[in-house]
């Protein structure tokens, strides 16, 4: 697994730098006969911007942890410790995989928030920083948190952050070509107009090669960015091959994962409601903090995609930190992730694997070790009705729909067959552009009834019924009403996260609030979602499903009977009526003006 990892990693950089090599002699060809055979010219223009773009990932590179450090320093509430501050057991193991393995951690990151989140950034090997949340050190055992540290020293120890900057250059170098093939095109189509016959053939020529070589970088930076997702991928598992081999416990990190990817939070509550008391005083928050060492409900590190993960759940069985997770519940959870279509096109957008194909590359790595698989029956069809027919329909009615609001009005002005109006027709166009936009909003926003009874978090989660919150996407949302305790913002420990975690008796979700005005979400993140934190709630909403489920906020109840919400649904409803009334306008004007023969 190991090498077979290694390998497809250096692979793949070599083909995407093969892709730069390429397009280099091209564009070299282009200034050569552009500039009538000057090689100097030639070397200047094409190797110049090559270097420029180097030059500019070096200092970013260089920059980019200092700045990372002020970042979380200002903004995620974030202090610095020693590693022999942490507990024993994972001092005792960063000590060990420094002298193994030739790396330095001189300083871990705590962030003070309600949602556990781990990851690592540096230069190299003697630089590097880990970064924890309070929750990692509470959430998971005593091995899973050595696990998830040594998928966090995984990344250093294989210079990940060195070998991704190269990866990463591929794109941009590639675009520097597209502009530059885009300019020496306009170029040559200026020379063209304004030069003699000559020159003017030449510079058609030179110009149809630029346009040629301007297609083709383009299309080379877009497959190159997919090219580096799925290397960032690559190297999730490779980190995770090292935690697995240098701790000697793949089901570590298995359980690890399925607790930070589908939650077992259920020991929080006590905590989040002391810590956030706002009638006590820092002292009693800084033992309770203490008393529960380090406690903290649960979000994504980054063994996620940061950026993905505000949307995910963090749900589970109810049991304790300490228990055995149930591997069924685990199947069932993790179902979606490897029976629904979107989570295979999601995947090819992120940097990191969904969570159930790791989990699925650990039990192979167990089994290489000689040990039982975490999870046998992972991989199972446990979703028995397929999922295409629902992935289509999302798909016309979130990307195509909304270009049928113009198409369908301009087709029907269009239509001037025997004695139709082109106004009446432009009235039909927006009269259908309505039918299709209310298909849309009971696909994406359905009706949430006023009988609509609560559910626990992980019967959402695991339910993989036909009908049922299998079908949730990013698209498709189910109406859900859930009760609990807000334990944390969205984003762990950042201020501008107007997302917050909800927690109940079995697990903790996310809840995307998505107001219709921007400006809301600047407001509510700086002065309500701290106020929230430790209130029960009421929440009604829609759950969805991306690698990671959360709930779009229909309406909060607090106890006092206030709410927040947003009205997303209303406003599709509003654009609905605006369209009908257009359509009413068109057709009366429409049958009022002359009759279009031909």
């Amino acid at each position: 697994m190991k090498l077979r990892l290694m390998f497809r990693g250096i692979l793949t950089l070599t083909f995407m730098w093969g892709l730069v090599f390429a397009l280099v002699l091209a564009v070299e060809a282009i200034v050569f006969l552009a500039t009538d055979g000057s090689v100097t010219a030639a070397a200047i223009f094409t190797y110049l911007p090559v270097v420029i773009t180097l030059g500019i990932l070096f200092l970013q590179f260089l920059l980019s942890p200092f700045f990372m450090d002020l970042n979380l320093r200002w903004l995620y509430k974030m202090t610095w410790i020693h590693p022999e501050q942490l507990p024993p057991h994972l001092a005792k193991f960063i000590a060990e995989q420094e002298a193994k393995h030739g790396i330095s951690i001189k300083k871990v990151g705590m962030i003070h928030d309600q949602n556990p989140q781990a990851f690592t950034y540096g230069h190299f090997k003697k630089n590097a920083r880990v970064v924890l949340s309070d929750g990692i050190l509470n959430l998971l055992t005593p091995e899973e948190q050595v696990a998830v540290v040594g998928h966090e020293l995984g990344h250093i120890a294989h210079m990940d952050f060195l070998f991704m900057t190269i990866a990463a250059a591929v794109p941009v170098i590639l675009y520097t070509f597209f502009a530059f093939s885009r300019g020496v095109l306009r170029t040559m189509r200026y020379t063209s107009k304004s030069g003699g016959k000559d020159s003017g053939k030449a510079a058609v020529a030179i110009g149809l090669t630029a346009f040629v070589f301007m297609v083709i970088s383009y299309l080379f930076y877009i497959i190159s960015q997919f090219l580096v997702l799925f290397l960032s991928r690559v190297r999730e598992y490779y980190a995770d091959s090292f935690s697995a081999e240098n701790t000697g416990n793949p089901k570590g990190l298995s359980t690890a994962l399925v607790k930070i990817a589908y939650g077992m939070v259920q020991s929080q509550a006590a905590y989040a409601t002391q810590m956030h008391d706002k009638s006590a005083s820092t002292k009693g928050r800084v033992k309770a903090s203490q008393r529960y060492g380090f406690t903290n409900a649960i979000r994504s590190m980054n063994i996620f995609d940061v950026k993905a993960a505000q949307g995910l759940v963090m749900s589970a069985y109810a049991q304790s930190t300490t228990a055995e997770i149930e591997p069924e519940m685990v199947v069932r959870a993790a179902a979606w992730d490897l029976e629904s279509p979107w989570a295979t096109y999601l995947e090819l957008q992120s940097t990191h694997p969904l969570a159930a194909k790791r989990l699925l590359a650990l039990d192979d790595i167990a089994e290489e070790m000689g040990l039982k698989r975490a999870y046998p029956t992972l991989g199972t069809d446990k979703i028995h009705e397929t999922l295409w027919d629902e992935f289509l329909v999302d798909v016309f009615v979130y990307y195509a729909v909304p270009s049928l609001l113009f198409i369908l009005p301009a087709l029907g002005y269009l239509v001037i067959i025997a004695e139709i109006n082109p106004l009446i027709g432009v009235g039909g166009g927006l009269a259908l552009a309505a039918l299709l936009w209310l298909w849309r909003i009971k696909i994406r926003y359905p009706r949430i009834s006023p009988d609509l009874l609560p559910i626990n978090i992980m019967d959402a989660v695991t339910d993989v019924s036909d009908n049922g919150y299998a079908e949730a996407s990013p698209v498709r949302g189910k109406p859900i009403k859930l009760e609990g305790l807000i334990i944390g913002r969205g984003q762990a420990g950042y201020y501008f996260s107007e997302d917050m975690v909800l927690q109940d008796s079995t697990g903790i979700i996310t809840l995307d609030y998505n107001p219709v005005f921007n400006f809301m979400r600047w407001i509510t993140a700086l002065f309500r979602v701290e106020k929230l934190i430790g209130t029960r709630v009421v929440v009604l909403g829609w759950y969805r499903r991306s690698p990671k489920p959360y709930v779009m906020i229909k309406k909060m109840i607090k106890p006092d009977g206030r709410s927040i919400g947003s009205n997303w649904d209303i406003a599709n409803w509003m654009l609905v009526f605006a369209l009908l009334i257009g359509a009413v306008i068109f057709a009366v004007f429409g049958f009022g003006m002359p009759v279009l023969g031909l």
